[in-house]
């Protein structure tokens, strides 16, 4: 029980540290475009923590409380999420998509489906092959965010993380599905962004292949 509370605290800190570090990055004048990329990629790390160290229930807990506690910070002191910040209409609640996503594919994927790997691998994708994609789409080809480099590169991440979870092609299969997602780049809703995208989209496909019988 000990252990538990502790790693819970651990991990409730680094999430609360990513939200930190993306604001002094932001303080110190780094443009919110490349700022916000620091919290998600931090975020996977305490996602990563939680298949680690905790069971299915606390984990799927902890992350929905954390997202709840994003979402009153985004309703009502927005300049703690000033980090965070998009630039695109797209992007307006990506912070709580980001949250939100990752509580459903623990809640679906471990709890549900009993696979914590199938459960964190998109939101691996989300958190560090998206941001991968989003931050050179920021930089290095700002002004050519159609180029296919940004694909490929999140393609090479997610392609990486992917060995996590066997049989590999399946996993496989999610990374480019989890890609392809975020190429496509959704405008249906404000709230439909990447996050939300590339995690239902990649969950979906690898937990329906995965119970394919005989597979």
């Amino acid at each position: 029980m000990l252990e538990q509370a502790f790693a819970v605290g651990s991990i409730a800190t680094l999430a609360l540290a990513s939200l930190v570090a993306s604001n002094f990055m932001y303080d110190r004048g780094v443009p919110s475009t490349q700022s916000r990329y620091v919290a998600p990629v931090l975020g996977g790390a305490a996602f990563l923590m939680a298949v680690l160290l905790l069971d299915a229930w606390t984990a799927t807990a902890l992350s929905g409380a954390l997202a709840l506690g994003i979402l009153v910070l985004r309703v009502g002191f927005r300049r703690s999420l000033r980090g965070v910040r998009g630039n695109l209409k797209s992007q307006a609640w990506a912070e709580v998509t980001y949250a939100t996503a990752g509580a459903a594919s623990l809640a679906i994927g471990w709890t549900w489906l009993g696979d914590k790997w199938l459960a964190f691998l998109p939101i691996a994708f989300m958190a560090w092959g998206d941001s991968a994609a989003g931050l050179l789409r920021a930089t290095i080809w700002s002004r050519n965010v159609g180029s296919l480099w940004p694909s490929l590169t999140m393609l090479g991440v997610c392609l990486a993380v992917a060995a996590l979870f066997q049989p590999y092609w399946i996993s496989a299969l999610g990374a480019l599905v989890a890609t392809g997602a975020e190429r496509r780049r959704p405008m249906v809703l404000i709230i439909w962004d990447d996050n939300l995208h590339v995690v239902a989209m990649s969950l979906a496909v690898m937990g329906a292949v995965d119970k394919v019988p005989g597979i």
